[in-house]
């Protein structure tokens, strides 16, 4: 005769032993939960970069990490992965890698071998970093496969834009947000790299320029087409976004600390300063684009000055021939912030013309739940870095202003991991820089979001609710500061700066 549910309940042996079973198996589920701290996450994300992301694939094998994983069979997506919100379909390197796309990952690899012991890691960055030298750099121009258009695909083995349902065919190297890391790169191969920055001319009208006006565009193969001889390999138009200035500013200073060659210096300085000489000299705002009419380039943008300034301090340290680059980002950034902040909406103006009057009522949005887009987290880490550099309290009233704003920021069910890698990074900067551990909860709580809607169980997602690990929208900026949490929980602060993971 069976016996029934509430049969059993009533007996109290019975119940007694189902309660201790219960717990024999629940007790080591909880604990084992438990013990996934930070590190466990950074660990086995890498892990599976490694065993899953080589590429494996045609007849040429390389120890080049791929920039979209499948998650549900740990396999590399030939093509038809969609894009996600603000990402331009062709801008991707779906089927292959993009080096540019994991720097981030590269510092990751060196810290966790560090931490770990295990020589692995950085033996996966210095393969991958080879190899990427090796196939990725064009032995005419000397530009590297990189950035935002360009890649190695995998499967048929050649440096492309688009995929392979809808390659491009324009070979457009252009760099993106993130400092080249020449430093690093360098040390592997100091000569490839000396033809890689010597290649970044290619962006400018001459290799004798007065102007220093550039595309931000340049041709990767351009030497390579018998149409074009000696010059015409040079750039004959605009595009001359803010941004850029800063890149091959640093570039240049870089190489030059490196030989102390004059030319390398002139190179330096006159792209470094192209952008303050167009200034407006009585508010020291700068336009976004010069010779751009559209009013995201002949305006003024909070976010585009910041990203300007940085690489602008940055190379400012490199050497001190440069310091003349510091006063002038500082004097542009500061300039910047006065005239984009509008106390009525607590917020600051998307745009603002260079007698700093706003140019309509957008504002930089808190967050931005797209690729794409820069918001006002951008601006904060960077004034994070300028106040850790400089000392300067002006930086320190900004990071607070920007961290008042975003402490208690719901955070929205829908959004791309570059936005929650931001809100992390600059969660954990002004922690470091306020000392207010609000920020550093906020920081946490981040981080518990992204275990809960995009750790998979071996990667970090794109999106919530979505297949692909994708490394172009931040990924591994979210993984840095998984690392940097796991640093602050082992009290070792310094690790964690700001000053080794910004931007």
């Amino acid at each position: 005769m069976k016996k029934t549910l509430s049969e059993f309940s009533s007996s109290p042996a019975l119940f007694f032993a189902g309660a201790l079973l219960t717990c024999l198996v629940l007790v080591p589920v909880l604990s084992f939960s438990q013990q996934k701290d930070y590190l466990f996450y950074v660990k086995t994300h890498c892990d599976n970069l490694i065993t899953y992301g080589k590429d494996v694939y045609g007849t040429e094998k390389s120890r080049m990490l791929a920039s979209v994983i499948d998650s549900r069979d740990m396999s590399v997506p030939k093509s038809k992965v969609p894009p996600t919100e603000g990402t331009r379909e062709s801008d991707r390197a779906v089927g292959g890698s993009n080096y540019y796309h994991d720097v981030e990952t590269i510092r990751i690899f060196d810290d966790l071998s560090k931490l770990t012991g295990d020589p692995k890691y950085k033996s996966a960055g210095e393969d991958y970093t080879r190899d990427f030298i090796k196939i990725c750099q064009n032995p005419y121009t000397g530009l590297l496969g990189w950035g935002e258009h360009l890649y190695y695909n995998f499967f048929n083995e050649t440096i492309m834009e688009g995929d392979l349902d809808r390659p491009g065919t324009m070979f457009t190297h252009e760099f993106i947000e993130n400092t080249p890391p020449w430093p690093y790169l360098w040390n592997i191969d100091s000569a490839a790299v000396r033809k890689a920055i010597t290649g970044v001319r290619g962006h400018f009208r001459s290799p004798v320029t007065q102007s220093f006006l550039f595309n931000r565009h340049a041709r990767w193969n351009k030497v390579e087409k018998p149409e074009y001889r000696g010059l015409e390999q040079y750039q004959d138009g605009g595009q001359a976004w803010i941004k850029h200035s800063g890149l091959y500013c640093y570039s240049f200073s870089f190489l030059y600390n490196k030989n102390r060659n004059p030319e390398w210096k002139r190179w330096a300085e006159g792209s470094g300063n192209l952008y303050w000489n167009y200034r407006n000299p009585k508010t020291n705002l700068i336009v976004s684009c010069i010779d751009d009419p559209r009013p995201t380039g002949k305006n003024s943008s909070l976010t585009s000055t910041a990203l300007l300034c940085y690489y602008l301090l940055k190379a400012s340290a490199i050497n001190p021939e440069f310091a003349g680059f510091r006063q002038q980002a500082e004097l542009m950034f500061k300039a910047a912030e006065k005239y984009s902040w509008d106390p009525n909406q607590n917020s600051y103006y998307a745009l603002v013309d260079l007698d700093g009057k706003p140019v309509g009522t957008e504002v930089i949005p808190v967050i931005a739940t797209g690729y794409g887009v820069a918001d006002m987290l951008l601006f904060g880490s960077v004034a994070a870095y300028f106040y850790k550099v400089t000392g300067d309290k002006a930086y320190l009233a900004m990071v607070k202003q920007v961290a008042d704003i975003v402490v208690d920021h719901t955070w929205p069910d829908k959004f791309v991991v570059n936005s929650l890698a931001s809100n992390l990074q600059f969660s954990l900067d002004a922690y470091e820089i306020l000392g207010d551990k609000r920020m550093y909860e906020k920081a946490r709580k981040l981080a518990e979001i992204g275990i809960q809607t995009l750790w998979s169980g071996k990667l970090f997602l794109r999106e919530p609710k979505d297949p692909y690990y994708e490394a172009k929208l931040g990924t591994n900026a979210l993984v840095a500061g998984f690392l940097r949490l796991h640093y602050l929980e082992k009290n070792n602060p310094a690790a964690a700066s700001l000053s080794r993971w910004s931007l």
